[in-house]
């Protein structure tokens, strides 16, 4: 059974105001500002209505203008800087999210919203990092072993440096171009997202040269809290110059858009990589927050929208979107977390109640050297890819040192990114999907079936799709035995070496996280980052 956290706080509901405002449950409620709300339009093009006591501005202030969609990707060099952003529906939907943000006390009233708002919902502190830290020993041993178990060839790549893929990381570290020189300065800053994208150095880029890469690495702040109070904006801590541990649905939202038109911006002038891989080793429990049970996208909270909107934002770019499947903590249910879930049914359009139809996010699960799930990977959670993820650890910029080492399914997503952009790069006139595809067939078949998966997996690898664990080497291996791929094979010879196991340089039993309703990254980091601070007579 489930701990109550803090007993369900003052809850207020529109009747008959044609506004839904909720209030969370009580298992729920120390992960959801009173400070923050999100409001929801009616309609598009009208001011976000005044609160008395509240700032509000627009969720999504800066967002780029629409244009017409076009009637097909396309990927030949010229047409791909014209491409066209989402249709006009998606970025109308983006336009109705407001955000009302405490100034002098009281909470917001539909009724104040005079019948503007058709939703109106705390924002949550739903979305964090995903797996643990353990503390750095021998860690050169670690680190060829865990570079090796992802699949980074006996031989130096050839990278090309190409510079036809943007891997972009939104997690905790500040937002930057390049992989980060060194770990935040602030203590209580994770250093979840700066790990990441070292991973991704050691990977894809050159042992020589960390500036020559088969992607251009950068880093977004999606989780910038490093003090969570439900109940105070004033002792709510955020860290933008060092980043956080913890974010709120906006926050991981807004960093979506951003990154998509910081991109799109650049593409159009002919001065950015034609495609982007957006890294989420973040999550939130769907049964908690909401987003998988709802029948419609307008039952969700506003917050669980806002995400949807902005990854249906990225999709209508053709941006790869790779999301950790989740790990447990010591009171989780089951099934993966979202937004990883959402390749198993994306929620149903509010006008005609069907499917979007659009593929917005591909699930990654953790396994260890032997090809079982991680110790602290999510019951029912492994989707059909996966990748090594157990006590990961690389060198860092500096000479002598290196990252933290961390055990979960974020390190098996960053993993498997890294994979997606060098395959892209080699393959650049091929989509998102087709890359994907090239990276599940090339992987080693774990002979067991998926806890969940796509409808297009199922129509293009059988009712039941098996797990496969995908490797840096034998995907390139594979990407350059197609049509066109061995003119920017980094990869020679085409000979990949099988993958020992080495069951003791495993995380076997890697801690789990507090029982605490918050969205973490995947790995969750473990010295409680959200708890809530001790309350101080005034």
């Amino acid at each position: 059974m489930r701990p109550k956290l803090l007993l369900w706080l003052a809850p207020w509901i529109a009747f008959g105001l044609g506004a839904c405002a909720t209030a969370p449950p009580p298992a729920t409620s120390k992960a959801c500002a009173e400070w923050r709300w999100i409001g929801i339009k009616s309609q598009p093009g009208d001011d976000c209505p005044a609160i008395p006591g509240w700032k509000v501005e627009p969720l999504f202030a800066s967002l780029a203008a629409s244009r017409p969609a076009a009637a097909a990707p396309s990927y030949d060099k010229e047409a791909r800087a014209a491409m066209a952003i989402p249709d006009t529906k998606v970025v109308q939907e983006l336009q109705r999210f407001c955000v009302y943000t405490e100034e002098s006390g009281g909470l917001p009233s539909p009724a104040a919203a005079n019948g503007k708002l058709v939703r109106i919902d705390q924002d949550c502190a739903a979305i964090s990092v995903a797996g643990s830290t353990d503390p750095v020993t021998d860690w050169e041993t670690y680190s060829t072993h865990f570079l090796a178990q992802a699949g980074k060839p006996e031989t130096p790549l050839e990278i090309k440096n190409r510079g036809g893929v943007r891997l972009a990381f939104l997690d905790t570290h500040p937002t930057g171009e390049g992989v980060p020189l060194k770990p935040p300065a602030n203590k209580r800053s994770s250093e979840h997202g700066y790990s990441l994208a070292h991973i991704a150095r050691n990977l894809i880029c050159s042992p020589e040269d960390s500036n020559v890469c088969a992607a251009k690495i950068t880093t977004r702040l999606a989780l910038p809290i490093t003090r969570f109070d439900s109940q105070s904006r004033r002792r709510t801590r955020i860290d933008t110059e060092h980043g956080g541990h913890i974010g709120l649905q906006s926050d991981l939202a807004e960093a979506i858009r951003a990154e998509v038109d910081d991109w799109a911006g650049d593409l159009e002038k002919r001065e950015a990589p034609r495609h982007l891989v957006l890294n989420l080793s973040v999550g939130w429990d769907g049964d908690l927050f909401g987003g998988l049970r709802e029948n419609q996208i307008t039952e969700m909270q506003a917050g669980t929208q806002a995400v949807y909107w902005a990854l249906r934002y990225a999709a209508g770019y053709d941006v790869l979107v790779l999301a950790a499947a989740g790990n447990k903590s010591k009171c989780a249910t089951a099934g993966p977390l979202l937004p990883a879930a959402w390749e198993k049914e994306a929620p149903r359009d509010q006008l005609c109640g069907e499917p979007s139809g659009t593929r917005i996010v591909y699930a990654v699960g953790g396994v260890d050297s032997r090809g079982e799930r991680l110790a602290n990977a999510r019951d029912g959670g492994m989707p059909p890819r996966a990748a090594y993820g157990a006590s990961a650890v690389v060198p860092a910029l500096i000479p002598g040192q290196s990252t933290a080492k961390h055990t979960g399914t974020s390190v098996s997503t960053a993993v498997v990114s890294s994979i997606a952009a060098i395959v892209w790069d080699t393959l650049p006139d091929r989509g998102p999907g087709e890359i994907m595809d090239i990276l599940y067939k090339s992987g080693d078949d774990l002979q067991r079936p998926a806890d969940f998966w796509a409808a297009a997996d199922a129509a293009s690898f059988g009712p039941v799709p098996a797990v496969r664990r995908l490797s840096l080497c034998k995907a390139l291996e594979a990407a350059c035995k197609e049509p066109g791929g061995m003119s920017g094979c980094p990869l020679r010879p085409l000979s990949c070496a099988a993958l020992p196991a080495v069951a003791n340089l495993d995380a076997s039993s890697p801690p789990l996280s507090s029982c605490h309703p918050w969205v973490h990254t995947q790995p969750p980091f473990e010295p409680c980052p959200v708890c809530e601070p001790p309350r101080i007579s005034q």
